[in-house]
C-alpha cells in the first residue's frame, strides 16, 4: 500500500505541475488578449477603405448627390473638407484623439477627391482657375493641420502626420496645374532639395524660346531668354528650391495679396512685401542727419516713426528673424510672383489701364530697390548669401526690363 502511494505521488505531482503550468498560460493569454482589445484601432488615415460617401452625414451626402456639375461638386467637396478639418481640430483640442482621426480621414478623402476632380478637367473647362482656388484652400488647411499635428499624442502622431503630408502633396499637384507646369514641383519631402541642374528652357531648334505657343510674345520675355531657370511656366521663373510658394508670407501679407484683385493693387502689395525684406537687410532709407542737438521736435518725430512701424506690423504681420540669405530669397520670390500675376493680367487684357499702372509701379519700385541691392555685394563674404543676392538682383533687373519694355509698347 505504501508502494502504491509512492507511485501515485510520483505521477500526480507532475500532473499537478502540468495543470498549473497550463492554467498560468491560459491566464497569461487572457491578459494579453485583454490588453490587445484595449489598444487603439488601426489608423483610419490613410488606410481605411471605406468610401467617402459612406462616411458623410446625411446633409453632406445630399449635397454631393445633388451636385451634377463637376465644378459645383469640387466646391462642395472643399467645403466638406473644411468642415471635417474643423471637427478634427476641435476634437484634438478636447483630447479626443479617435474622433480627430476619423475626421482627418474624411478630410483627406474629400480634399483628394476635390483635387483629383479638378485635375481631370480640361483647360477649357477651367482646370487652371479651379486648381488655383484649391491650392489656396489647401494652403490655409495646412496651417490647421500643423496645429493638429502638434497636439496629437506621440503614440498616435502618424495619423496627423499622414494627413499633413497628404495635404501638402495635393497642394503640389494643384499648384502645378494652376501654373500649367506639371514638373515644376516635386514631392513635398524633396521640396527643400536644390535641383541637380538648372538650364535654360529651349525649343526644338535648340534656341531659347521667348515666345508663346501661339506666336505672340511674353510680357517678360527676358526671363526666358536670359536666365538659367529651375522651371518656367507661362514665361516667368518659378523658384521652388527652398520652399513652397506662399510659405514666406505672413498671414497678414497673404491676406493683402488675396484682397488685391486688380493688377496695379496687387503689384503695390508685392512691392511692399519686397521692400519689407530689403529694409530688414539694409535698414530704413537713409535720412538727413539731425541738426544741433535733439529737441522736442526730434523726440516727437521718433515717436511718430515708432508708432508708424507698430501700425505697419499690425497690418502686415511680424516678420520672423531670418538670415540675409533667406530674406534675399524671399525678395526674389515676391518679385517672381508679382511678375507671374502680371503675365496673367497681360494675357487677359494686354491694353488694360490697370496693367499699365502696374507696370509703372513695378518699374519705379525695382529701380529703387536695385539701388539698395547692388551696394550689398561689396560687404558679403558668404557664398550662399552671394548667390541669393545675385538671384534677387537678377529677378529685379528682369522685372524692371520687362516693365519698361511693356510700357514702351503702350
Amino acid at each position: 500500500m505504501a508502494n502504491k502511494s509512492l507511485i501515485a505521488a510520483r505521477y500526480i505531482g507532475p500532473l499537478d505541475r502540468l495543470c498549473l503550468a497550463m492554467f498560468a498560460m491560459m491566464l497569461l493569454f487572457g491578459v494579453v488578449t485583454t490588453a490587445a482589445a484595449q489598444q487603439p484601432p488601426e489608423p483610419p488615415v490613410p488606410v481605411d477603405p471605406t468610401p467617402l460617401i459612406e462616411l458623410l452625414p446625411p446633409a453632406e451626402k445630399t449635397a454631393v448627390g445633388q451636385s451634377k456639375d463637376p465644378k459645383k461638386l469640387i466646391f462642395v467637396l472643399l467645403n466638406i473638407s473644411d468642415s471635417h478639418l474643423d471637427l478634427a481640430y476641435s476634437a484634438i483640442k478636447g483630447s479626443d484623439t479617435r474622433t480627430s482621426e476619423k475626421q482627418l480621414d474624411i478630410y483627406n478623402k474629400a480634399a483628394a477627391e476635390a483635387t483629383g476632380l479638378a485635375l481631370s478637367l480640361s483647360q477649357k473647362d477651367g482646370r487652371r482657375a479651379l486648381s488655383k482656388q484649391i491650392e489656396q484652400r489647401l494652403y490655409k488647411q495646412i496651417r490647421t493641420l500643423e496645429l493638429i499635428e502638434r497636439m496629437f499624442p506621440p503614440e498616435r502622431l502618424p495619423f496627423a502626420t499622414a494627413a499633413l503630408k497628404n495635404a501638402k502633396q495635393l497642394r503640389v499637384h494643384a499648384l502645378n496645374a494652376a501654373l500649367a507646369a506639371g514638373d515644376m514641383l516635386k514631392d513635398p519631402d524633396e521640396i527643400d532639395k536644390k535641383p541637380e541642374s538648372e538650364s535654360p528652357i529651349k525649343n526644338e531648334s535648340g534656341q531659347n524660346d521667348a515666345g508663346r505657343s501661339d506666336g505672340t510674345q511674353w510680357l517678360f520675355p527676358s526671363r526666358v531668354r536670359d536666365r538659367p531657370l529651375t522651371s518656367v511656366s507661362r514665361g516667368f521663373t518659378v523658384r521652388v528650391s527652398y520652399q513652397l510658394p506662399g510659405d514666406y508670407l505672413t498671414e497678414e501679407e497673404d491676406d493683402h495679396v488675396r484682397q488685391a484683385q486688380s493688377p496695379d493693387e496687387r503689384t503695390k502689395v508685392f512691392m511692399k512685401i519686397a521692400d519689407r525684406r530689403i529694409i530688414l537687410i539694409t535698414g530704413p532709407p537713409t535720412q538727413l542727419p539731425a541738426t544741433s542737438g535733439k529737441d522736442a521736435k526730434d523726440t516727437k518725430q521718433d515717436k511718430k516713426s515708432q508708432k508708424k512701424a507698430e501700425e505697419e506690423e499690425r497690418e502686415w504681420g511680424t516678420l520672423p528673424s531670418l538670415s540675409h540669405t533667406d530674406l534675399l530669397r524671399h525678395y526674389a520670390r515676391a518679385i517672381d510672383e508679382c511678375v507671374a500675376k502680371l503675365e496673367d493680367a497681360y494675357e487677359r487684357n494686354p491694353k488694360a489701364a490697370a496693367l499699365m499702372r502696374a507696370l509703372t509701379i513695378l518699374r519705379d519700385s525695382t529701380e529703387r530697390q536695385l539701388a539698395r541691392l547692388h551696394p550689398l555685394a561689396s560687404s558679403i563674404t558668404d557664398d550662399a548669401e552671394t548667390k541669393a543676392l545675385a538671384t534677387a538682383i537678377d529677378s529685379a533687373e528682369s522685372a524692371n526690363k520687362g516693365a519698361r519694355d511693356g510700357l514702351s509698347k503702350k
